[in-house]
């Protein structure tokens, strides 16, 4: 039995309508995440992360690192001791060489962006680690030409499907809670930090128990190609621009440091920067790396930092005074 024509003509306007509603939804959601991916970065805070290195050109200088460099350096020590006043940090949790490499590279090419003098955390399990973006706060700081970096940078890593929806999910779902709450978000950042760095700074220590049982987090001992390629990008660049250069590798708890893999990794991570001459200060000489107090899980403690900050500031000093009598 054939349907009636006005039923057919009913079904098939019915049809033209619901793809014009996904074609709309589809618009919109297109327009939306294009002004986020060209814009999001405007609301970067001014005092923490790539917005506060951007709003101070030339910086004498810069600290690059993960979550260990923030919870590692009080940035008031360091500007009491080495007697720089223009410095600034930046870190996001799970910075790798990767990070720290486009980081680099996009302040390369600004002139004004370029600091004299450059700290890159030289955590060594990092090394040996797949390059993945750990924190999305990182994408929402950069700007567009920085984003395209990270999303090349992504998918020549990552093959298939999932790495695509990985990048939609970076570009259109994350982050959206910061801009929402921005006028929260930003003032909490500011109050917490300070040139980048931890401020109101408090984490205890750990208990002799619970620090006999951390931990390497490593699944292979053998540096990873990738971050092979971003510590050798990082050492031309620098050498390009006439940045001086220093890598620092915070302290880790005994348990960790000893750790075979975190040797041998450290050992790479030392041999490769010695072949080119490049400075590097190992955090955990001189410090009391058995002291439960001192660390936080694989981080430093508040009394950590504030008995490693003044340490390596001296370091740096004179460094910095080096370094400005080859320069001359």
């Amino acid at each position: 039995m054939n349907k009636p024509r006005g039923t057919e003509s009913q079904t098939r306007q019915g049809w033209i309508y619901a793809l014009k509603l996904v074609f709309y939804a589809f618009a919109i959601l297109l327009c939306i995440a294009t002004l986020k991916f060209f814009n999001e970065n405007r609301l970067a805070p001014s005092n923490i992360g790539l917005g506060g290195v951007v709003s101070r050109p030339k910086l004498d200088l810069l600290f690059i690192g993960s979550s260990h460099t923030r919870k590692s350096i009080d940035m008031k020590v360091v500007e009491r001791i080495t007697g720089i006043n223009n410095s600034f940090q930046v870190s996001y949790d799970g910075a790798d060489l990767t990070v720290m490499s486009q980081i680099i590279d996009y302040l390369s090419t600004e002139p004004d962006h370029c600091p004299q003098y450059l700290v890159v955390e030289a955590y060594s399990a990092f090394l040996a680690r797949e390059p993945i973006l750990q924190d999305p706060r990182y994408f929402s700081d950069a700007p567009p030409p920085l984003k395209m970096a990270i999303i090349r940078s992504y998918l020549s890593e990552q093959r298939g499907l999932s790495s695509v929806l990985d990048i939609f999910a970076l570009v259109v779902n994350r982050g959206n809670d910061e801009i929402l709450s921005y006028p929260i978000y930003a003032q909490a950042l500011k109050l917490g930090s300070y040139k980048g760095g931890r401020a109101n700074f408090y984490f205890p220590g750990t208990s002799r128990e619970a620090f006999t049982k951390l931990k390497a987090d490593l699944k292979t001992d053998t540096a990873n190609p990738a971050q092979l390629r971003a510590l050798g990008h990082i050492l031309e660049v620098t050498r390009d621009h006439n940045i001086q250069l220093i890598f620092v590798d915070p302290p880790l708890p005994e348990p960790v440091s000893t750790d075979a893999g975190i040797q041998k990794l450290k050992s790479d991570f030392i041999n490769i920067l010695s072949a080119r001459h490049v400075s590097y200060i190992d955090g955990d000489r001189g410090f009391a790396i058995d002291d439960p107090t001192l660390f936080s899980d694989l981080h430093l403690s508040s009394r950590g930092r504030d008995e490693f900050t003044p340490r390596i500031s001296e370091k740096l000093r004179e460094w910095i005074a080096f370094s400005s009598t080859v320069v001359q």
